[in-house]
C-alpha cells in the first residue's frame, strides 16, 4: 500500500469520527493544504523545468494520484 493511500484511507477514517477529532483533523488539513498552496510556484516551475529535461515522473505520479483518487470515489459509489 503506497503513502499516498494510507493518508486517504486516514482521511476517510477521519470523516467518521468524533466532531472534536474532525474539527482538528480538518484544521491540521487545511494548514497543511495553505503550506502546499504557498509552494505551488516553486513546484509548477521545477515541474516545467524536468519536463523540459524529458523527466516525466512527476506529470505520472500526478496521473496515479489521480487514478487512485478516482477509482476510490467509484468504489465509495458503488457502496463499497
Amino acid at each position: 500500500m503506497s503513502t499516498l493511500e494510507r493518508r486517504l484511507e486516514a482521511l476517510e477514517r477521519s470523516l467518521g469520527g468524533t466532531p472534536e477529532a474532525d474539527s482538528e483533523e480538518r484544521r491540521r488539513l487545511i494548514e497543511e493544504l495553505e503550506e502546499l498552496e504557498a509552494r505551488r510556484p516553486e513546484f509548477e516551475e521545477r515541474n516545467a523545468r524536468e519536463e523540459a529535461e524529458g523527466n516525466f515522473n512527476r506529470r505520472r505520479a500526478l496521473e496515479e494520484l489521480e487514478e487512485v483518487v478516482n477509482r476510490r470515489i467509484r468504489t465509495r459509489e458503488d457502496g463499497f
